[in-house]
């Protein structure tokens, strides 16, 4: 500790095994004399014999000590002395990666005397190199040295496929950001273009700002040139992006910085063609819903299997934009792929039907609300179907009240009590029943020439079948 070679030259003689002693971190006498800026021990430690390379038990030799506690002297020699630059610790760190992520501007400057000894491009944790780790922490000093002094490129990615710049624009590091535009444009490639480089999953630094959500980051992208129309390998844009995470004040913020990009992206569709409106519904952010719809968005685009954004925030249960959406005036009468229309779907979902009624009475009609009743999907069945068949007790008695037809039958000639036989559902068979119709239905069969008593004994449901048997169902034989 103190830094008396004469002292620890005798402690020495005296047992040289001592320098391999190691304290309760698995520090050696080399490790300690890093620590603290002792040149001299150092030396006397290299012309005994001693390891410059020896590690503690967190894998850090007397470099990544030295480097640790800014014992500069150190550093210079241990390089000087040609000891190995490339080992990484536990934490997959080398003497480099360490430096830049402790912001040891320093040491970084003196490290770079002996910059041919050092691998530059040597990943850590994830293979980040070290200009990853100085955009990360927004080491703006640390990346200017790397870049300047040391040549890092900041377009080598790591094993994830990012860019220094991606990971700039992820963790809003913006005075690092400044450092690689800067970078660009004295090697001839403009901000545009640095700001348009694709990482491996298709992402541009804009993309990733709006990934990590902050604002800042999102605003820098945008001031260096980004577009916000800029697709990613799924086509999808920036403001697809922060439509679905719900960022609205970032959504804002692309809008007020481009808005001659705002109608085009606000049309533009995704590979699912989904536009940033369907984005919104399916993740159920009403707010960001209005928004668009407010600027101008397309109230009732249709993406690849067919939904707007109300069947869309239907089949996910995003019942606040369904609310939202029929206010706005969304077209309650469009079909999917399979031909379910938003009362086929609401139901399926475990929507409160009469809260759906109501809303589409008042902002629409009841007109509109009644002709969705009794329509029939791909397979034939009508809402009512599925209300039976999940067993939806109030939806039922909502559809029925309304007059949904409880005899409809589909492409397999099932009724709703059909399903609710075969499901065990007993109170909607009850519910069924008690309808004005119910003792019409009680012994149809269907397709296979099946009653509801039928199905219910194939099934083993013998509460649904008791009640079958004492509402007067009958035992006559299937054809």
């Amino acid at each position: 500790e103190s830094g008396n070679v004469e002292d620890f030259g005798r402690l020495y003689l005296a047992e040289p095994g001592r320098l391999g002693v190691r304290d309760s971190r698995g520090r050696a006498a080399a490790h300690q004399a890093a620590a603290r800026n002792k040149l001299n021990i150092l030396q006397f430690i290299a012309a005994h014999g001693g390891d410059l390379n020896i590690k503690d038990h967190a894998g850090n030799t007397p470099l990544h000590v030295a480097v640790e506690n800014e014992s500069v002297e150190v550093v210079d020699y241990l390089l000087q002395s040609g000891v190995n630059t490339s080992i990484l610790n536990d934490k997959k760190q080398a003497p480099i990666h360490l430096v830049t992520e402790l912001n040891k501007v320093a040491v970084l400057e003196v490290m770079s005397k002996y910059k041919d000894r050092i691998d530059i491009l040597q990943g850590g944790e994830h293979g980040r190199t070290a200009l990853h780790l100085a955009a990360i922490y927004d080491h703006e000093e640390c990346a200017r040295i790397l870049i300047r002094e040391f040549g890092a490129c900041p377009r080598r990615p790591c094993n994830n496929g990012y860019y220094p710049i991606h990971e700039a624009a992820k963790n809003a590091s913006s005075r690092t950001m400044e450092v690689f535009l800067q970078w660009g444009e004295s090697r001839g490639c403009t901000r545009e273009e640095m700001i348009s480089f694709y990482d491996s999953e298709g992402n541009v630094p804009l993309h990733s700002a709006v990934h990590g959500g902050d604002i800042k980051a999102v605003e820098l992208c945008l001031k260096s040139g980004a577009k916000i129309s800029t697709q990613q390998h799924d086509l999808s844009t920036p403001v697809h992006l922060a439509c679905a995470q719900g960022a609205i004040e970032i959504v804002k913020l692309m809008f007020s910085m481009q808005p001659a990009e705002k109608v085009q992206c606000l049309a533009s569709c995704d590979v699912q063609k989904m536009t940033p409106l369907h984005c919104a519904a399916m993740f159920d952010h009403p707010e960001i819903v209005q928004y668009l719809v407010s600027e101008g968005a397309d109230i009732n685009p249709l993406d690849k299997e067919r939904r707007s954004p109300l069947l869309l925030a239907s089949s996910r249960a995003g019942w606040r934009t369904v609310q939202i959406l029929i206010q706005l005036g969304a077209n309650i009468h469009l079909k999917d792929v399979n031909s379910r229309n938003v009362l086929h779907l609401v139901v399926m979902n475990g929507g409160r039907l009469e809260e759906f009624a109501n809303e589409v009475i008042k902002a629409q009609s009841k007109v509109s609300l009644l002709q969705l009743l009794n329509e029939k999907d791909k397979t034939g069945c009508s809402p009512l179907h599925y209300a039976s068949r999940e067993g939806h007790i109030r939806s039922l008695e909502n559809l029925i009240r309304l007059g949904a037809c409880i005899n409809l039958k589909n492409n397999n000639n099932e009724s709703p009590l059909h399903f609710a036989a075969r499901y065990g559902r007993y109170n909607t068979v009850r519910q069924l029943l008690d309808s004005e119709k119910g003792s019409f239905i009680i012994n149809e069969s269907d397709g296979e020439g099946l009653t509801p008593l039928h199905i219910a004994s194939q099934q083993g449901h013998t509460r649904v079948v008791q009640l079958l048997l004492n509402r007067g169902a009958l035992l006559h034989r299937d054809h």
